[in-house]
């Protein structure tokens, strides 16, 4: 049997998120929750200290977890060498895409959260670390292509953080109007194939 204190825990979150849906974090109160819990509010903080950790005890295992994986993506491509990197580099891309979305539609009432209401909370910046991690990435690969002798035109550090800004904000727009599943899939299909041909346009890639 369950212990009374993880229930009372376990209505609180489920309280919480209906709260951060309504409200956003910037609009939610933790009074609210205590009472939609039907707790007081000294109890409710004698487990969160603010709002900010009720926050990141809904979000943080799904946010943290999705980096972690596009981080991993990121190394483990980069561990081919030049050569298989430059005839890989779509599939490989679709297919960790295909991945992550997965991941978004298994856990999409949180991607909702970060996506549509953090603002204020320390995941506001969730989609900026993906957009960093991108565009870090992008550019040590036309470097090491460069570098292996393959004929690849070079890219600004800045134009490549703006492409990686429109790519990763483009994909989120399923959350942000409540795409279904079938329909998210084939209009990021389409996001790649429009990203694939212009960055192969823009590296002088055949």
């Amino acid at each position: 049997m369950r212990k009374k204190d993880e229930l009372a825990i376990d209505k609180i979150i489920e309280c919480a998120k209906r709260e951060f849906s309504e409200k956003s974090f910037e609009g939610a109160s933790m009074r609210r929750v205590a009472e939609n819990a039907g707790y007081t509010t000294g109890m409710l903080y004698g487990r969160f200290a603010d709002k900010g950790e009720l926050f990141k005890a809904i979000v943080s295992g799904v946010a943290d977890g999705f980096i972690s994986f596009f981080t991993k993506a990121q190394s483990d491509f980069a561990l081919l060498t030049p050569e298989d990197q430059y005839k890989n580099m779509h599939g490989y891309v679709d297919k960790k895409v295909e991945e992550m979305l997965g991941i978004v539609y298994d856990n999409f009432d949180v991607f909702k959260l970060i996506i549509c209401k953090s603002k204020g909370s320390e995941y506001e910046k969730f989609v900026d670390k993906l957009i960093e991690i991108e565009t870090e990435n992008t550019m040590r690969f036309i470097g090491e292509l460069s570098a292996a002798g393959i004929k690849i035109n070079d890219v600004r550090a800045d134009l490549s953080h703006m492409l990686a800004t429109a790519m990763i904000n483009g994909m989120f727009e399923v959350v942000e109007h409540d795409f279904t599943k079938a329909d998210a899939v084939k209009y990021v299909k389409d996001l790649q194939c429009f990203f694939n041909a212009g960055w192969d346009s823009l590296l002088g890639l055949s």
